[in-house]
């Protein structure tokens, strides 16, 4: 178990390179790639005693950044050379296929450039962004554009920050590139979602309809279809969920780092920050309206479900009232039928005993023995009531035991 230092560490996991006078900071953001994976979280410094040059390596949790500081006599009179090879990028990181997410150059010089035009023709910039930035102190510039080795170029003039506050600004501006690169990750993922979320759309539609007008013997097969929509929308949010997690998360980096630079206007110039939000929001918008419509294509083939299966439920419970209503008249009809049989049964074993007796009393008569033919007559109701009285009490005695 770490101790409380662990934690108090990580809240200095990863100062500023701190420096003053004219610098070429070059700054890396680049993603393992299939088949490798980042190192552990964490930083490390390597300082060069040939030259004034520090080499950071920050790793992230997808990322990994290498920073390169090389610090010159005198302002630059052109923009300088890259020394930050791709090989050397490789070797300090020790990822074997990176991706590189964004690389980006700031040049810092100390002049003030109250005339920023001819500045900025020197070093070869177009559509210029412009800021003053940490209350005046500084004044950022960049066009945006990405060189043919894949880099962009933002240049620093720098009024009177000092070490430590140039440091910081510097990075701050770092990590604006890195984590709106990062951020912007999720727009391809949007893209390729958008042509599957219309025929999710219009699959929901057409299952909407036939769920109006279908039988009720082929809810079994729309069910079946409305799972397999339901399957198909959440595993393309689960798919995508941590992407979109992430740009959202990458795009609060960027608005909270931009408002850290405390930008004032340059006239005659677009703001740096608003440059960027501006080209960057609506591809964060993008992602969060995608991620929004897989949510609620989700919620609504659920809710679709349920009004299948309530339907479904409906209908079976109007079934099973018929069949009870059916076995209630059947049950009717065998108590009638049981009640003529017993009426039959009497009538049979009354004739049945009638008859024995008409023998007897004939056999009798025929011995010598005469009967009167009251005896009979009065013998009739007595066979009939005696019958009746035993059939009932059998049938009592049945129940009873039910």
């Amino acid at each position: 178990m770490g101790s409380s230092s662990d934690f108090n560490a990580e809240l200095h996991a990863r100062p500023s390179i701190y420096f003053d006078g004219p610098a070429f900071v070059e700054h890396v953001a680049i993603m393992p790639g299939e088949g490798s994976a980042a190192s552990h979280m964490g930083f490390h410094d390597t300082l060069s005693n040939e030259a004034d040059v520090a080499v950071r390596v920050e790793r992230h949790t997808e990322f990994v950044t290498v920073t390169r500081l090389r610090k010159l006599s005198t302002d630059a009179a052109e923009w300088p050379a890259s020394e930050l090879s791709d090989a050397e990028v490789l070797e300090l990181t020790g990822i074997a296929s990176p991706k590189q997410i964004c690389r980006v150059a700031i040049l810092v010089v100390d002049e003030t450039a109250e005339d920023l035009p001819p500045h900025l023709a020197r070093f070869g910039f177009g559509d210029t962004a412009a800021s003053f930035i940490g209350g005046g102190s500084a004044l950022v510039c960049s066009d945006f554009k990405v060189r043919q080795d894949g880099s962009s170029r933002i240049l620093l003039f720098n009024r009177d920050l000092n070490a430590h506050r140039l440091g910081r600004m510097v990075r701050r501006i770092f990590e604006i590139e890195t984590y709106r690169a990062m951020a912007l990750l999720g727009l391809p993922v949007a893209h390729r979602l958008a042509p599957m979320i219309g025929a999710y759309d219009r699959k929901l539609i057409e299952l909407t309809n036939r769920n109006l007008l279908i039988p009720a013997d082929e809810h079994k097969e729309l069910l079946a279809d409305i799972t397999v929509l339901s399957s198909q929308i959440i595993s393309a949010a689960a798919e995508t969920r941590n992407r979109f997690s992430a740009t959202g998360a990458y795009t609060t980096i960027v608005e909270e780092r931009i408002a850290l630079l405390r930008e004032t206007h340059v006239p005659g110039f677009q703001r740096y920050g608003t440059f960027v939000a501006r080209r960057f929001k609506p591809a964060v918008r993008t992602c969060q309206a995608t991620a929004l419509r897989l949510e609620q294509l989700s919620q609504a083939t659920t809710h679709l479900i349920d009004l299948l299966q309530t339907r479904i439920q409906v209908e079976i419970e109007h079934q099973n009232a018929v069949q009870i209503q059916a076995m209630a008249e059947r049950a009717a009809t065998q108590v009638k039928i049981q009640r003529a049989v017993e009426g039959f049964s009497i009538i049979a074993i009354s004739y049945y005993l009638l008859s024995l007796l008409k023998v007897v009393f004939e056999t009798a008569d025929h011995a010598g023995y005469h009967i009167d033919p009251l005896v009979m007559l009065v013998s009739i109701p007595i066979v009939i009531g005696t019958v009746c009285l035993t059939i009932l009490r059998v049938k009592h005695a049945l129940s009873s035991e039910h």
